[in-house]
């Protein structure tokens, strides 16, 4: 093999933590990161809607319920290198931060390149390089060195790179686009690991007869959404096709097709107080029934939206509200805080912001992300069976794994 094809560190994949492990790296290496696409960081950039929401503020140990069943296994990956630690880090160089109201952390600039710059230039100053257009093909571990064979995308040939060390970091399977298609999976297969079956998560969630088409752009905040017992409050966005925002998304991951969907668009009030409530005051009442509920919801209520309600509810718009049946009352009070729908299905990765499944979390000593079967390799970031919400929890565990791969040995 050509010496120039032989390096310290190998990183699979050029995303938010392949880009952090080698930016944060504890010392100066040879270093390779392996791009499958023709730019690294793609799917950073598309972060926070381009603003790339970095972490979320608050008490790490609050991060661990955001991160489903599997929270609580990832303590000693998200405490070292923890939310404060990694403000410290993006601050110190150069990166100005701060945190909005609902605790979301941004680059001052709002600008996502301006953390994928930061990124690359950490990287290379680090010693690593970036190969773009690299599909790993077969990894191979023997006398303690490792092989990494690749498809050169562009001249279609088979190039054979070695390292003492491998760091796995191609993501999952969302928004393939970007290079994460999930091809990882089946080289890591191949080495006997286990691979938990991968999955769309943060994603719309689609039902039958959907019935606001004509409202996209609707946005309730907050709303309660509750499937299979599980409830989740949060900002609803009602699209021309779905149920989306961050109250449909961070559920979806626990939401299949024939499962029921219940929506309170007010959760301050149930149906019982909602119900008790309009028979008290709709008899007073002289306006038409849309205009009732308007002035009973309150300001910030899409007129749009109630004008749906009423035509779901079978009730003419000219209505008065001093004359709607204790049925029709019923009716209102359903679809306003316990509408109910059948999930048809969810996003695809083609939309899915993160992906559940990868590699199983019992392969690798979450202490440092090294794979217990194999010294050397490590996986960091999406391509392990971790997945958390919205709101900065992704990101953080691609900062804290990936610096954990980067600095902590034994």
């Amino acid at each position: 093999m050509n010496d120039k094809n032989k390096y310290d560190v190998i990183i699979i994949g050029g995303g938010a933590s392949g880009l952090f492990c080698a930016a944060s790296y504890g010392k100066l290496v040879k270093g390779l990161i392996l791009e499958r696409s023709d730019s690294a960081g793609k799917k950073l950039l598309m972060s926070g809607n381009g603003q790339c929401n970095v972490t979320h503020g608050g008490d790490i140990k609050e991060f661990i319920k955001h991160y489903g069943e599997n929270g609580k296994k990832i303590r000693s990956v998200l405490y070292p290198f923890n939310n404060q630690r990694t403000v410290d880090f993006f601050e110190a160089r150069g990166i100005s931060l701060f945190e909005r109201q609902d605790g979301k952390v941004f680059p001052t600039s709002l600008d996502a390149q301006d953390i994928l710059s930061m990124l690359k230039d950490c990287s290379s100053g680090n010693g690593f390089e970036v190969s773009y257009g690299r599909c790993v093909c077969k990894i191979e571990y023997s006398g303690g060195k490792y092989e990494v064979l690749c498809s050169d995308l562009k001249h279609e040939r088979l190039i054979k790179y070695s390292a003492d060390k491998v760091v796995v970091a191609a993501g999952g399977c969302s928004y393939p686009s970007t290079g994460s298609d999930g091809s990882i999976f089946q080289v890591l297969e191949e080495l006997g690991l286990e691979i938990i079956s991968v999955r769309p998560s943060l994603v719309p969630i689609f039902v039958q007869d959907y019935p606001y088409s004509s409202l996209s752009g609707t946005s309730f905040s907050p709303a309660s959404v509750t499937v299979n017992g599980r409830e989740n409050r949060d900002d609803l966005l009602i699209t021309h096709t779905n149920f989306s925002g961050p109250a449909v998304i961070n559920i979806s991951r626990y939401v299949k097709a024939g499962d029921k969907m219940l929506i309170n668009y007010f959760p301050g009030k149930s149906f019982e107080e909602i119900l008790s409530e309009f028979k008290k005051n709709v008899p007073k009442s002289s306006k038409q029934t849309a205009g009732f509920l308007l002035e009973y919801l309150g300001t910030g209520v899409s007129k749009r939206f109630i004008e749906k309600i009423c035509e779901r509810a079978e009730i003419a718009e000219n209505q008065k509200a001093s004359a709607l049946t204790g049925s029709q009352l019923k009716k209102l009070a359903e679809l306003l805080t316990r509408d109910t729908f059948s999930v048809s299905g969810t996003g695809g990765f083609n939309t899915a912001m993160a992906t559940a499944g990868g590699v199983a979390l019992t392969e690798v000593n979450l202490k440092n992300m090294e794979c217990k079967k194999y010294p050397g390799l490590f996986f960091i970031g999406e391509v392990l069976d971790v997945d958390g919400d919205t709101g900065g929890y992704n990101l953080q565990f691609a900062w804290s794994s990936g610096y954990l791969a980067g600095n902590v040995s034994g």
